[in-house]
């Protein structure tokens, strides 16, 4: 049995269709708690959430899939930011003071590469019916809770698995774990760092699967979240590292 995962569930669970009204449609990446408040959220790309804070609804399924205001889940509630400034070291920062007006060039301090594409929601489904579950959907039906995490740092070679809304469960191998990447966001090119490349099966729609660290041959509870898949091309998919969710979207894995 293979699932459709781009249907409306009630059991809402990582790895299934959504998205934000403004978007086609992701991967649902899963339940976590918001660090901040301790409120249950729910999380995927934020370009899959795009939208306002506080405003923009999301949908289940994602509106590609025929998702529409009736299967409102959430309400986008903060994204993390791309790209940062970059700060200007001392002695730059005092002579753009001094002559700033005439070496305006000189003294742009420029983008940071980014290292997360993610964004939360708070949980407030229209439907009450609707459940918000933790653990992921496998393609047989189950849903499955693997409880711990991973940095994502030193899993080269190691093999991984995501679950995704159009590629289901796939495994692949870590070719590295600190790359340096260039991706096209419809507008511009956005540089990340420090993210880790897969040669592994994603699709367009997978963007947002939860990515996890493998202990055995097959997916299992045992197995960690150690981060979120964000782009892909034919053969390879490339996913941020699950200690900057924590860091820089202030979230907790909740299974």
């Amino acid at each position: 049995m293979t699932i459709d995962r781009t249907g409306r569930f009630r059991v809402v669970v990582g790895g299934i269709s959504v998205g934000s009204e403004n978007v086609t449609a992701g991967t649902l990446t899963g339940r976590f708690v918001d660090k901040t408040d301790g409120a249950t959220v729910i999380v995927s790309n934020r370009h899959v959430f795009d939208g306002k804070p506080s405003i923009t609804l999301i949908l289940q399924p994602g509106p590609y899939d025929g998702g529409k205001a009736v299967d409102c889940i959430g309400i986008l509630k903060r994204m993390a930011p791309l790209e940062t400034e970059k700060k200007l070291p001392w002695w730059k920062r005092i002579i753009c003071a001094l002559l700033g007006w005439i070496l305006e060039e000189w003294c742009i301090a420029g983008k940071q590469p980014a290292r997360l594409d993610a964004a939360c929601a708070s949980w407030k489904p229209t439907d009450t019916a609707r459940e918000l579950a933790g653990g992921v959907l496998m393609d047989d039906g189950r849903i499955i809770r693997p409880a711990e995490t991973v940095s994502g740092d030193n899993i080269a070679g190691r093999k991984v698995w995501k679950v995704g809304r159009t590629t289901g469960v796939t495994l692949g191998t870590v070719e590295s774990d600190s790359a340096k990447v260039k991706v096209w966001y419809g507008d511009r090119w956005v540089i990340f760092e420090d993210v880790v490349i897969v040669k592994g099966i994603a699709r367009g729609g997978d963007s947002g699967s939860p990515v996890f660290l493998m202990e055995d041959s097959s997916p299992s509870e045992k197995d960690k979240l150690c981060g979120i898949l964000f782009a892909g091309s034919a053969e390879y998919y490339v996913f941020c590292k699950y200690k900057y969710l924590e860091a820089m979207l202030n979230v907790r894995w909740q299974p």
